[in-house]
């Protein structure tokens, strides 16, 4: 017990990171006296020659030990980043099934529903579970909504939302600015990414710095265009292009089970 508690306590001496610096500064400083010392000793005779050389050896031990030491300082953090790296994927891998699970759950419900009632209820978990997974696997204040099109495609209105308690817009019309934006890209089956809001004039969040950064795309199966899928965060950038890749899938999972519920 005593020999693992002074192992912990000699890891924490070795975690500061100016710890490594101190060593490399002491391993040069000591190889600069050995040699200084090893060059005195050349030209002096008895007693002294034999103190100078014993020092210079000392001095070199010194120089080997910091090197063992920064190599055991090195080796120690190679296994903490990889360790960390382990627990990303590992905690990545959860949270992505615990995502995607109910969401394929709700698909082979889908598929074996009989009645309109029944399947029209699922639709309405499927959406859930989306707007949920779009939030959960992307930035950690976000917030996602589906809008569903009306038949002429003139309007969209919120059906299901997740994230931050602020809710969003409940409806786009076509005939505005912004809704005249987002029922073209949802007539063109397509997608948005805004990085930053403040630097596009046709993206108006309905309360003003709510958000940043956006990620609109056109939920649709085949030629037919059912809703909107979106999801924003409150920073600039907090969103990215992985993001983009993730919430179009969320977005084909979401058309693929709406268009069994009609």
């Amino acid at each position: 017990m005593v020999g693992a508690a002074e192992d912990t306590d000699f890891r924490e001496w070795l975690r500061p990171r100016w710890i490594g610096g101190l060593l490399n500064l002491l391993a040069v400083a000591a190889a600069g006296g050995a040699y200084m010392l090893s060059a005195e000793a050349g030209i002096s005779h008895g007693g002294r020659r034999i103190l100078l050389l014993a020092l210079g050896a000392a001095l070199t031990g010194v120089v080997v030990l910091c090197g063992a030491l920064k190599q055991i300082r090195d080796a120690r953090r190679i296994r903490g980043a990889a360790q960390i790296a382990v627990d990303a994927e590992e905690a990545l891998g959860t949270a992505l099934n615990g995502a995607f699970a109910p969401i394929t759950s709700y698909l082979g419900e889908m598929g074996d529903a009989s009645g309109r009632s029944s399947r029209a209820t699922i639709a309405g978990k499927l959406r859930q579970a989306v707007v949920e997974a779009a939030v959960l696997l992307t930035a950690p204040d976000a917030r996602s909504a589906f809008y569903r099109a009306d038949s002429h495609r003139t309007r969209l209105t919120r059906e299901a939302y997740a994230g931050r308690s602020t809710l969003p817009r409940d409806e786009f019309v076509r005939g505005t600015d912004d809704g005249d934006v987002v029922l073209d890209l949802v007539d063109r089956g397509d997608l948005v990414y805004i990085e930053d809001t403040d630097a596009d004039p046709l993206v108006i969040p309905s309360t003003e710095g709510d958000y940043r950064t956006v990620i609109a795309v056109a939920v649709t199966a085949g030629a037919q265009r059912l809703g909107m899928l979106t999801v924003d965060a409150t920073d600039v950038g907090e969103l990215s292009q992985i993001d983009v890749e993730l919430v179009r899938v969320l977005a084909n999972l979401l058309g693929s089970g709406l268009v069994q519920a009609t």
